[in-house]
């Protein structure tokens, strides 16, 4: 059996954290680790500031874009991804939402062509189609 930390949670009660090998506390509490507990703190705080300016930059350009744009747009995702300037989950996300816009175009423009159908044949509930016979 694993055994427990013998630190103390923020809450008050028992660390349920695997001590590490030879120490008497995990990772998150042992003492010779705080420097790099700090520095991974320090870049978790730089990744969110990152992802803050990402989403205000997106927002602006998710205004103007089209559906002919997300070609481009996946290909640059694919090339950051290679170079590492861009996380594959952050891409794969990116591509996640990319296909959503393209399926979510298509079932607009099919909807507007449906209801153009029925004003043409005369239907007057849109998205009835009523027997002809």
């Amino acid at each position: 059996m694993d055994a427990k930390c013998n630190a103390f949670t923020k809450a008050g009660g028992p660390c349920k954290g695997r001590v590490l090998p030879g120490r008497s506390y995990c990772m998150s509490h042992d003492p010779e680790h705080a420097d790099q507990r700090a520095e991974g703190q320090r870049k978790g705080g730089e990744a969110r500031a990152n992802a803050r300016r990402a989403a205000k930059q997106w927002t602006a350009i998710g205004e103007q874009l089209t559906p002919a744009d997300l070609p481009a747009i996946l290909r640059a995702c694919m090339f950051s991804v290679k170079s590492g300037t861009l996380e594959p989950s952050q891409a794969q996300a990116i591509g996640g939402l990319a296909k959503t816009s393209v399926s979510i175009t298509s079932e607009i423009e099919l909807e507007a062509r449906i209801a153009a159908l029925e004003a043409a044949a005369g239907v007057n509930q849109p998205g009835l189609l009523r027997r002809v016979k």
